[in-house]
């Protein structure tokens, strides 16, 4: 393989070359914070959602999704937080906020301009599914990683255009995985910038752990990790991979085992999300 110059600039340097830094609407932040507060009213998160009416609209259009199968259509947000719950409602907002940003073609990573978003929503809710399976401290979280564990993609995309051609070469004619092509030409991964992402907009820490070790969870030994590093097998096996056309990317069975999962449980884990998967459909579709 011709040796491949290495783009200058450590991952603080490219971050600063996005000018364009893509944040999430206010109104999630308070959301996601809010969420973990015990005594926050249905009330209360309401008022927060309800300062931005676009937001709000996108919000109950979810809320009333065949997904919930609701005998009446939830008409306010309130309503909202007491039938599905404050963690379902915050999950809500962060699909809502994250659908305009993720549905785009990637230069480099995928054509195709449901690529990232069908496969980031996929990871997330099989994540959600595993984390109330397994044994994992991530339960609330593990929606969030799941949907933003591939948002460095979508900085390096935007920030090392010229790189692209490169990079695509590398995965595709030298089968190279996407995180090992990355650390050839860049000296950093999507993993890194992910998790730098999510740090800079005040995500929780462990968040942004699992986002950034969701290849590395084995030499981690970490099983919040791992549960995104499955998740991410899960979804590309299920058919919600980001780019058809490239080769799959390799999954270390050695995972399961930090997840504390045999083969066989892993089989019927992967018939039962491909289930939720399909009954989820509504929830991929926002526009």
């Amino acid at each position: 393989m011709a040796t491949q110059a290495r783009a200058s600039g450590s991952v603080e340097q490219v971050l600063q070359r996005l000018q364009d830094l893509p944040s999430l609407p206010t109104v999630v932040l308070q959301v996601y914070q809010m969420a973990d507060d015990p005594n926050v009213s249905a009330q209360q998160m309401a008022l927060v959602i309800g300062k931005d009416q676009g937001f709000t609209l996108r919000l109950l259009r979810l809320a009333n999704s065949a997904y919930y199968g609701m005998m009446r259509r939830i008409g306010t947000i309130e309503e909202a937080v007491v039938v599905l719950g404050i963690h379902t409602v915050r999950n809500l907002a962060l699909i809502a906020a994250t659908y305009p940003l993720f549905r785009r073609a990637l230069l480099g990573y995928t054509p195709q301009v449901s690529g990232l978003w069908s496969h980031s929503m996929a990871v997330g809710l099989v994540a959600q599914t595993g984390a109330r399976l397994f044994e994992v401290q991530a339960r609330n979280e593990a929606f969030t990683a799941g949907l933003l564990h591939d948002v460095g993609k979508l900085i390096i995309s935007t920030a090392l255009t010229d790189w692209m051609g490169d990079l695509h070469d590398l995965v595709h004619n030298y089968r190279m995985p996407v995180h090992e092509a990355e650390r050839e030409l860049f000296g950093f991964t999507h993993e890194e910038i992910g998790a730098l992402v999510v740090e800079r907009w005040n995500l929780p820490p462990l968040i942004a752990k699992m986002i950034r070790f969701h290849h590395q969870s084995l030499a981690q030994n970490d099983t919040n990790c791992a549960l995104i590093e499955f998740a991410d097998y899960c979804a590309n096996q299920l058919g919600y991979m980001m780019d058809p056309e490239a080769p799959p990317e390799p999954f270390d069975t050695r995972v399961l085992n930090v997840l504390g999962v045999n083969y066989e449980e892993a089989e019927q884990f992967l018939a039962r999300v491909n289930e939720v998967l399909q009954a989820s459909q509504s929830l991929f579709m926002l526009s």
